[in-house]
């Protein structure tokens, strides 16, 4: 390992421990002691690049989304005194120095799919984006139509590294081809997990258990969720309807609802099989016994404010919960931190199992964005090298402040919800169906029988399976 990498590592902890200035030392020491103690143990496992790699001052780019659900951007442009931008910062600064690179950043801004930036740069043969990250669904489009590259060309990149998202790279492949790779760098995985919150105030007035105990004793299930959610729904006004300005036990946005539970249940409708194909499991009996729970759990009781709100993340429902007009609400941690001001205390769990016998908690993981590489890169061992350094280095910085200090010191309210999120991050799964064949399958008919209440599952994927077993019959095909 060359001299400058370790000098550049030193540097790099000490910035990120700088960066940590906007804690307060009384009451987050704690918290920033751990995270330096993560910088300074973490680093035995270092990328393998050869000693002497560099690359003369060449640019790299980085194409990024603009979205408003997650934070994309990789590139700051200066130190903050913010955690988490100083610590991407300094991973970006640092990788360009070890490497000999200039880094640089390019906004995707047309919207969604973001794909016509990519083919256009292709179609013209430059080179001007090293590496793009596109919504998911996108990203295998891009691979089997010929304007993505196959990460297993890519020299200098180590996946079976930690600071390379194991969970997460194992849904990105298609066939033996992986049309994407995920590690410390991209927070998206991280910002469009989802959760459930709860009001504390809630459980205290109306008696009930800790969600907490409930979590850690292995008893937190669909059938405990719907008890509490019906505990404290009440027509407030007594008015005879329930509205808005009533008490509600679970507000969720219509997208969310199904896939949030049938992933903390442990199941997922497309998922990749021994081959690296993507096969159907929707007609699975315990499947089709998890939907049928979750519709009676959300629509019999009243239980669930019926927004019709439909965007990613529902205002009414944030604005609700601020009211302390719900026990629970389905959130994506990127949103958490629109709830920093809230007077009333909540905490943080993950969506509930489906019973006891399932004995592990899953965490969805929603509409990220994946990083491609475009045909029209010309240097692949620098990207390898970049990709392999920025990961690495992300690992060391990003993640801690990510982590431990912009969700746990400064969201959550206490030391139950840090656990918590210790949880919920080892146990997040990717579905197919409701990412990369988001258009046909979540979004496709889910989402028509979740805001009709609409409950015939078997008929509907009847009616559906061929068109998304052509869907992937297509992409398959595309890729041989």
């Amino acid at each position: 390992m060359k001299r400058t990498f370790s000098l550049a590592i030193c540097l790099l902890l000490l910035l990120t421990a700088c960066g940590n200035a906007d804690v307060s030392e009384t009451d987050h020491t704690e918290v920033n002691a751990g995270v330096q103690e993560t910088a300074a143990t973490e680093t035995e496992e270092v990328p393998d690049l050869p000693a002497d790699l560099a690359f003369g001052g060449s640019v790299f780019t980085f194409g990024v989304l603009d979205n408003p659900n997650a934070r994309n951007p990789i590139v700051m442009e200066e130190l903050t005194g913010e955690a988490l931008n100083d610590a991407q910062y300094n991973t970006i600064a640092t990788t360009s120095e070890t490497l000999d690179v200039v880094i640089e950043e390019y906004l995707i801004e047309e919207g969604y799919p973001a794909t016509n930036t990519i083919r256009s740069i292709v179609a013209a043969g430059d080179d001007v984006i090293q590496v793009a990250n596109l919504y998911c669904a996108a990203a295998p489009v891009m691979l089997v139509d010929g304007y993505a590259l196959d990460y297993n060309l890519v020299p200098n990149i180590d996946l079976s590294k930690s600071y390379w998202d194991q969970s997460v790279n194992q849904s990105l492949l298609l066939g033996d081809m992986r049309y994407a790779a995920i590690g410390d760098l991209s927070i998206t995985t991280h910002d469009l997990t989802f959760i459930l919150l709860f009001s504390k105030e809630h459980i205290t007035q109306n008696g009930l258990e800790s969600p907490y105990d409930l979590v850690n004793e292995g008893k937190w299930t669909m059938d405990k969720m719907q008890e509490m959610m019906e505990a404290v729904t009440v027509d407030t006004n007594g008015d005879g309807s329930f509205t808005a300005e009533d008490n509600y036990g679970y507000l969720g946005t219509l997208k969310n609802v199904l896939p949030s539970f049938w992933i903390g249940a442990g199941e997922i409708t497309i998922g990749l099989n021994d081959d690296g194909i993507p096969e159907m499991s929707m007609k699975d009996e315990r499947f089709v016994t998890v939907i049928d729970r979750i519709f009676t759990m959300t629509y019999d009781n009243n239980a669930r404010f019926l927004s019709k709100m439909g965007q990613d993340v529902n205002e009414e429902n944030i604005n609700m919960f601020q009211e302390n007009k719900g026990l629970f609400m389905d959130c994506s941690m990127f949103w958490v931190g629109a709830l920093r001001d809230m007077e009333t205390d909540f905490g943080i769990i993950p969506y509930p199992m489906f019973d006891e016998a399932q004995g592990e908690y899953y965490a969805r993981v929603s509409y990220f964005m994946p990083p491609i590489i475009p045909i029209t890169n010309q240097n692949l061992e620098m990207t390898g090298a970049v990709l392999e350094m920025a990961n690495y280095l992300a690992k060391q910085s990003i993640t801690p402040a990510y982590y431990d200090i912009s969700l746990k010191g400064k969201y959550s309210r206490d030391e139950e919800s840090v656990a918590m999120l210790d949880l919920i991050f080892d146990h997040r799964v990717i579905d197919l169906g409701d990412t990369i064949f988001c258009p046909d399958v979540r979004d496709g008919f889910f989402n028509q029988m979740y805001s009709n209440n609409k409950r015939d599952l078997v008929s509907q994927i009847e009616m559906n399976e061929s068109k998304i077993q052509a869907t992937i019959d297509k992409m398959v095909a595309a890729n041989q």
